[in-house]
């Protein structure tokens, strides 16, 4: 249930292993945001076993927009975004993977694409350039791609990018399925 207080914003960041990444885009989301909306940043822990909890609870401490949910257990990327939407207090949300590859000076565009399409448009979608992937990886990506691209004709180039705008409300009433991240 939303109240007064809750911010117009959630920014929900998937995990796992990223304890040296995590200041620098608290920072970057925070700057990135800073009087636009109010705003909180919802870092979802997902079974990390490096210094990522301790990193958390640090920044917690200076930041009182950033909040953190914690899976004991590694469930994958789809269920880390599905857990930080629903602990999401903004009726607005933004995802952004946790490795420092999405810029997040890209998320008020998205966010003000958001607002300037409703209630028509539920999902804004970022894509990845100059990407930090192996060759494989790419590959792998491409094909995907491309065969969802040849089934939902949609002309979504790349759906598999983290960095992502969309209504909370609209996100939960998705069926979820392993994977429901990329779309």
């Amino acid at each position: 249930m939303m109240n007064t207080n809750d911010p117009a914003v959630s920014v929900v960041v998937p995990v796992r292993n990223e304890a040296g990444n995590i200041a620098l885009l608290v920072a970057e989301i925070a700057k990135a945001l800073q009087g636009l909306w109010p705003f909180e940043i919802v870092y979802v822990n997902d079974g990390s076993t490096d210094g990522t909890d301790a990193e958390l609870k640090r920044l917690m401490a200076l930041h009182p927009f950033l909040r953190r949910v914690r899976h004991a257990q590694s469930c994958g990327q789809s269920s880390a975004v599905r857990t930080g939407v629903r602990a999401a207090r903004g009726g607005m949300v933004a995802t952004i993977d946790g490795d420092g590859q999405n810029d997040p000076a890209f998320i008020p565009a998205m966010l003000k694409a958001l607002e300037a399409g409703a209630p028509h448009v539920g999902l804004i979608a970022g894509q990845r350039v100059g990407r930090k992937s192996g060759g494989f990886k790419k590959i792998q990506s491409r094909i995907a791609n491309g065969v969802r691209g040849f089934v939902l004709r949609d002309g979504t180039r790349d759906t598999g990018c983290g960095l992502k705008a969309f209504r909370r409300d609209v996100f939960l009433n998705l069926p979820y399925f392993d994977g429901l991240h990329r779309f």
